[in-house]
């Protein structure tokens, strides 16, 4: 949308779920650390095979600077990988100030702490769940809803995570970089439409163009029909103003490639 203001880091957010569920994937008791994080229930060991948490902090720092709230990470015990149920895994960032507990809720989802710059240099993150035994997923959302998806979004969006990989990121950083390929719009239903006001003005004609499926379908959850999908990268030849005109169920992710 044409009021919505640009983010300079979706593409950091993707680093951010690369390196952090490399290391929470394998997350294990250091038998031989000292160094013991007591909890109500249970004891929480630092593991220091995971990437420094002052890492994961500067990237998560980024985000919040550069987003302007249009993109977040979701973070989510994945119970399907994972050999310890949900209920029973503890977590934590440690530092040398103190540790900060992470709540995870039943579903297995949970938020990572935003620490001062000082005190993330020497946090690192805890766990009472063995090398294997838990697995993290993590996946980058956009918070706009389809209503307001339109094709100068999607052109700022393309424009400046390129311009993050290139300018932004840390160069031992961009090879974990996957590219953004588009924004990916789902639906139970197709075609898709977009609209937009000739001249883009609001007293031109409405007009309007019916896009077809373009991108594979997703598989249906449980409960839930199958969805096909529509990819806009930005190069179509639509107007900025023309709008998604969304559809009941329809959803919105970016798609990342190498």
């Amino acid at each position: 949308m044409n009021h919505l203001r640009p983010t300079l880091t979706a593409l950091a957010a993707v680093v951010l779920c690369i390196v952090l569920a490399l290391g929470l994937a394998n997350l294990a008791l250091a038998q031989d650390d000292p160094t013991v994080l007591p909890t109500v229930e249970t004891q929480l060991k630092r593991d220091q095979s995971v990437m420094p948490y002052g890492r994961i902090n500067e990237l998560m720092r980024k985000l919040a600077q550069y987003g302007e709230g249009l993109v977040r990470m979701d973070w989510k015990v994945d119970a399907e990988k994972s050999k310890v149920p949900i209920a029973q895994v503890r977590m934590a960032i440690a530092s040398d100030e103190g540790y900060h507990p992470i709540q995870i809720a039943p579903d297995g989802s949970f938020k990572l702490p935003l620490l001062p710059a000082e005190q993330a240099k020497s946090a690192e993150v805890a766990t009472n769940t063995a090398k294997g035994q838990m697995a993290v997923r993590g996946s980058l959302e956009l918070n706009l809803t389809p209503e307001q998806l339109d094709m100068a979004t999607v052109r700022r969006l393309m424009r400046l995570s390129t311009r993050l990989k290139t300018e932004l990121l840390p160069w031992y950083l961009r090879w974990l970089f996957p590219d953004v390929q588009g924004v990916l719009v789902c639906s139970p239903q197709a075609p898709f439409e977009l609209e937009w006001h000739e001249g883009e003005r609001p007293e031109g004609q409405l007009m309007a163009v019916q896009l077809p499926a373009n991108d594979r379908a997703q598989p249906a959850k449980d409960g839930e029909p199958a969805r096909v999908c529509l990819l806009l990268s930005g190069q179509e030849r639509w107007v900025d103003s023309a709008r998604l005109v969304p559809t009941p169920g329809t959803k919105l992710s970016l798609k990342l490639g190498s």
